[in-house]
């Protein structure tokens, strides 16, 4: 194809609009490496008939957040094997083509730095908005690589929705027959104070719509899972006195008959206390009005002493009861339901929409994408994000007890919410086991936390690492980590305060999860080698190395990979460990290991 005959055939000014806004001046991430913001140019000024088009590109490549340096020496065409090698891996001859020297782009290529440039131009706003909301730069700039580490969804294979309208009293109903399951494990736990929840009844009340719950049908059944709205329609059970598992704990305490009729008198009786009420979805009262207030009579009370109050719903008068347990009035809650859908896609379509503004974080979306694998469920489990029995039951078979695992981890620094815990195992055991991907130089790549994370899950969802589908590893995994985190807490004198903060000189108590991950993942190596005692008989000498371990104050992904493998290997190397040994046996427990990838990439400066 002649090259007028493809510009033709391509519409860059998509591209060149992109370019040209985030070439624009402003504040830019506090980053290492001096780079810098480019001069402003319009879109016209860009020429896509010659090579010129990539100078464009390295002038705003601090926005794209490249792993990939550009030299000032290098030739027009190096530089876009560096871009869409990074961009597109094992795809980059598909992006570009040589005619009469010059790189012209393709239609995959435009496509493909479309797509970034567009998410560039969305995390650049959403930092400079933080700083308008006067957020430090440094703040900002951690927000902002926390958006690239996001990775993008993929779109759904197949799926069937139904959009409903229901009652309050349909959705009741349902809970009250076991046929909704309000607990799936890629949820959270219920985390609603009783401040919010309160809130959310009060819009009822008032008759504000509340967004929609979203539902998928179990294959063959009558029963639902809860997809979305976990935490509104947990809220409205509780209040109601309706929630399955208040229920169920109110029958094992005194007088339970009461619990439906006279809440606060079976409250007094069983001497509960706020944390216990809440703990065991038992009810709460409605928040306190003015007295001008339409809703003042309503006030203070628990449901049950309101169900014959009367509030106005669509312009008509209803009681509480009704609106709340029979089909009476005109409120209804929005309900979106997938039916016949694989599971796996009805998670794609829910990364989908929480990565278009909904605030879940990268491990919560990640849950539930991949909530099908057992391995989720095991990190979950042996973390303690999610410790019930129910979410590992084939753990519990085989006589797993992590509740060390969750005392260390806590001795850490980690509280359970949103899954730190989880991400910080998956995080030590990817790196372990999966080696990243190599460029043409057969260099290491150094991916985002949450990428490396999502290929390694992916690997074992595509069966590329299927022995971990297998109950005898996933088993052996459990215990290794346990035993690892024992290890890490039992050895805590040989990690020195100047170690536990990345960044930072001065004395730590408290952990980041960089070191925790590097220190981690050496216990895990010397738990599969049994050589744990080498780590007790070494404390002094892994102390003074670790007083040396600083980590990098950049949040750049390579210095990120540097540390791990860095500390890591030097923390077993200190301790007479045969790191090529150390790589075979892990190998033979797992089948697979990144240990001499690690050898590689720790050679990399960190800056």
């Amino acid at each position: 194809m002649e090259g007028n005959e493809a510009l033709e055939d391509l519409d860059f000014d998509q591209v060149a609009t992109l370019l040209s806004e985030l070439s624009l001046p402003s504040a830019m991430p506090k980053l290492t490496g001096g780079r810098k913001g480019s001069n402003a140019f319009d879109a016209n000024e860009i020429d896509f008939a010659s090579s010129a088009w990539l100078a464009r590109i390295v002038e705003v490549a601090t926005w794209l957040n490249l792993d990939a340096t550009f030299e000032q020496e290098d030739s027009p065409k190096s530089v876009a094997i560096k871009l869409f090698d990074e961009l597109s891996l094992g795809k980059a001859e598909a992006s570009f083509q040589m005619e009469d020297g010059h790189v012209l782009l393709t239609e995959m290529g435009a496509q493909t730095l479309g797509e970034r440039l567009s998410r560039a131009v969305s995390n650049r706003a959403n930092f400079l908005q933080m700083l308008d909301e006067e957020l430090s730069v440094a703040a900002a700039t951690e927000a902002w690589i926390d958006a690239w580490n996001e990775a993008p969804p993929t779109e759904p294979l197949s799926i069937n929705a139904k959009v409903d309208k229901w009652r309050i009293n349909e959705l009741a109903g349902i809970a009250e027959l076991g046929e909704l399951d309000l607990n799936p494990s890629y949820q959270r736990d219920f985390v609603w104070s009783n401040a919010d929840s309160q809130m959310l009844i009060e819009s009822i009340l008032r008759g504000i719509p509340l967004p929609s719950i979203i539902l998928a049908r179990v294959s063959n059944s009558s029963s639902f899972q809860i997809v979305d709205g976990k935490q509104r329609l947990t809220a409205i059970l509780r209040f109601m006195g309706k929630h399955p598992e208040g229920m169920e704990n109110a029958k094992r305490m005194k007088e339970p008959q009461l619990f439906s009729t006279n809440f606060g008198l079976f409250a007094r009786r069983n001497n509960l206390r706020a944390t216990e009420v809440r703990e065991n979805y038992f009810p709460f009262k409605t928040k306190k009005y003015p007295a001008d207030d339409p809703l003042a009579p309503l006030g203070g009370n628990y449901y049950c002493d309101i169900r014959d109050q009367k509030v106005r719903i669509a312009g008509e008068s209803v009681s509480v009861g009704n609106l709340f347990e029979r089909a009476a009035g005109d409120y209804f809650i929005p309900v979106l339901i997938y039916r016949d859908t694989l599971v796996r896609d009805i998670h794609k379509v829910f990364r989908l929409y929480n990565q278009q503004g909904m605030k879940l974080n990268a491990e919560e979306i990640r849950n539930a994408v991949f909530n099908h694998l057992m391995i989720s469920r095991l990190m979950l489990f042996v973390s303690g994000d999610r410790p019930e029995p129910e979410i590992a039951p084939e753990l519990i078979e085989a006589g797993i007890d992590p509740t060390t695992a969750h005392e260390n981890i806590k001795a850490l620094g980690f509280g359970i919410t949103r899954f730190r815990r989880t991400k910080v195992l998956l995080w030590t055991v990817a790196t372990l086991i999966l080696k990243p991907a190599q460029g043409p130089d057969s260099a290491y790549r150094t991916p985002s936390t949450a990428s490396h994370i999502d290929e390694f899950l992916r690997s074992i969802d595509d069966k590329r690492l299927a022995q971990f589908r297998s109950k005898g590893t996933l088993e052996n995994l459990a215990n290794d980590l346990i035993a690892a985190l024992e290890l890490h807490q039992l050895s805590s004198d040989a990690w020195h305060p100047k170690f536990r903060r990345k960044g930072k000189s001065e004395m730590a108590s408290r952990w980041e999860e960089l070191p925790v991950v590097a220190s981690l993942l050496a216990c895990l190596i010397l738990v599969i080698t049994r050589q744990e005692p080498k780590l007790e008989q070494g404390i002094d000498e892994v102390r003074d190395l670790t007083s040396k371990m600083v980590g990098p104050q950049s949040t750049q992904n390579k210095t990120q990979w540097a540390h791990i493998a860095n500390a890591s290997t030097s923390i077993l190397e200190t301790l007479g460990v045969s790191m090529a040994d150390a790589d075979a046996t892990v190998r033979d427990r797992y089948g697979d290991s990144a240990i001499d990838a690690l050898l590689e990439i720790r050679k990399i400066p960190m800056i």
